[in-house]
Formats: structure tokens, C-alpha cells, sequence
């Protein structure tokens, strides 16, 4: 038999040896996510992550070389996903307030069907401290939220505010949205109150039409 190493490379080059390796990354990366929402990323190692996944370490080490390329990789894959929902359909007849408002939900919802989800974003942010690659990747998804939320914002007041105005109620409504997933990670039983950030954002809308 060979190893680890060199039954992946063998893979790669046979057929269906890319959905192979897909499929085996997309496993390691659901281990770490376990490990890291319930160890935190400083109190989590390899081991973890290799124990988690249910595959050898030979297999893990082929596909990442450290638990920091692994965390880089899950803020990459978070952030994409956050960038699709951003890009929802512009329907005709729809209203920015309106689609502030599916946004919002959407996160709410994707954060209670996923418990881990709110954990392991605060705990990738946190990373961005120490880690180049996260920061940057965070920093830029950071901008394109701002400039999209300060259009809808624009649009949603029915009146023409100033540049700044609408710059600081975007920060306030990703502000809102980073407190949302706290709030979530420390509350993951609050889902019944009827709380909503749909709501909250509903509210800040009001206020900048004012």
C-alpha cells in the first residue's frame, strides 16, 4: 500500500479523482469547524482535527500543512458564502428596505440552522489579530459589505443624505450584524423570543429617514 500522499496525488489524476480530493478537504475543513467552535483555535491541535475527521494524519498533512493554513481556508470559505448572500437578486419592484431586510434574515436564519456557524466566525475574527492572510481577506470582505449596505442605505432613506451620514449608518448595521452573531453564539436558546435583526435594521432605516 502507499501512503497517504501518494494515493491522493494518485487520485488527482484519475477519473473522479477531483471530486475525491473535494471531497476529502471539504471533510477535513468540517472537522476543524467542530474542533474549533468547541475547543477554541488556541486549545485546538492537529491531533483534534485529525481524530474529528476521521482520516490520517498523512491525509490531513497532504491537504494542509498546519492548523493556521486550515483556518485561513475557513475564513475563505465563510466570506464566500457571506459574498453570495450579498449578491441576492436585485428583483424588479423590490425595495432597498426590503432587501435590507432579507439580508438580515438570511444571516439570522443561516446562524440558528448552523450553531457553530456564530462561534466559529467570532473565532476566525479574533484570528485576524495575529494571521496576515485573515486579516487582509477580512478587511476586503469588510469594504464590499460597507460600499453595498451605504447603496441600499442611499436608496432606503428617500432622500438624498450626505456620504458620511449613510457610511456611518452602514458601520452601524455591520456593527449590528458582528454584535448579532455575539449575541447568537452566547444565546444560542434565544430563538424563540422573537428577536430580530431584521428588525433592528428596520429601525436604524427609520432613523436616517428622519
Amino acid at each position: 500500500m502507499g501512503t497517504a500522499r501518494e494515493e491522493d496525488a494518485s487520485a488527482g489524476r484519475g477519473e473522479g479523482g477531483e471530486s475525491r480530493q473535494t471531497a476529502r478537504r471539504t471533510q477535513i475543513l468540517q472537522g476543524a469547524t467542530a474542533v474549533f467552535a468547541r475547543l477554541g483555535y488556541h486549545g485546538a491541535r492537529m491531533d483534534d482535527i485529525v481524530k474529528e475527521s476521521g482520516l490520517s494524519k498523512g491525509t490531513i498533512y497532504w491537504y494542509f500543512t498546519s492548523k493556521e493554513e486550515i483556518a485561513v481556508e475557513l475564513v475563505h470559505q465563510l466570506l464566500r458564502a457571506e459574498e453570495e448572500s450579498m449578491e441576492l437578486p436585485r428583483e424588479e419592484g423590490v425595495t432597498p428596505e426590503a432587501r435590507l431586510g432579507a439580508m438580515a434574515e438570511d444571516f439570522t436564519r443561516s446562524l440558528r440552522e448552523d450553531p457553530v456557524r456564530a462561534p466559529l466566525a467570532l473565532e476566525l475574527l479574533a484570528l485576524g489579530q495575529r494571521i496576515p492572510a485573515i486579516k487582509t481577506y477580512f478587511a476586503g470582505y469588510h469594504e464590499k459589505y460597507l460600499a453595498l449596505l451605504a447603496e441600499l442605505l442611499a436608496a432606503a432613506s428617500g432622500r438624498e443624505p450626505t456620504e458620511k451620514r449613510v457610511r456611518s449608518a452602514a458601520v452601524a448595521v455591520t456593527a449590528m450584524v458582528d454584535g448579532w452573531a455575539l449575541h447568537e453564539a452566547l444565546n444560542p436558546e434565544h430563538a424563540a423570543t422573537g428577536e430580530s435583526l431584521g428588525e433592528a435594521v428596520a429601525v436604524l432605516i427609520d432613523g436616517l429617514r428622519s
